[in-house]
């Protein structure tokens, strides 16, 4: 009897290493595929479902703190305000569009002014106010940070 318990633990054990040792066919290695380079119309609409740019719009207004000023846009153009010219210059301008950055351009009494407004959010450092852009006001060789918001 003894022997016969013995046969029969090692006949289960010899047939548990055999089921374990089997592969179903779900378990073998997948076949590598590549797939189709796409063709030129569908590679430009995917290109055309990507964003064309920064949604800035035409009017808004971008500030600046320490030293104060501010740019109020509308559409071609800018006036530009410190604490000295209250009433302020106006200007004409160009935008250009530079991937997720809108440059604005024109000449304010004789030297270059730039705007160049990023996706914020921005923080005018003063207040509790948070603004959706960040600007980067150059005039000539001054260079300032600030924000900008809808108008």
């Amino acid at each position: 009897m003894r022997n016969s318990i013995g046969v029969w633990a090692v006949v289960l054990l010899c047939a548990c290493g055999e089921r374990g040792s089997q592969q179903s066919p779900s378990a073998e290695k997948p076949v590598a595929t590549i797939a189709p380079r796409p063709s030129r119309s569908q590679a430009a609409a995917r290109a055309s479902e990507i964003p064309a740019g920064l949604a800035l719009p035409a009017r808004f207004i971008a500030l600046g703190t320490e030293p104060f000023w501010a740019a109020k846009v509308d559409g071609e153009r800018l006036t530009y305000l410190t604490p000295e010219d209250q009433a302020g210059q106006t200007i004409s301008l160009t935008r250009v569009s530079r991937g997720d950055l809108v440059e604005l351009q024109g000449m304010l009494a004789g030297e270059q002014l730039t705007l160049t407004v990023s996706a914020g959010p921005c923080s005018d450092g003063m207040s509790d106010t948070v603004y959706p852009f960040e600007v980067r006001r150059r005039l000539g060789n001054d260079e300032q940070r600030g924000c900008a918001k809808p108008n």
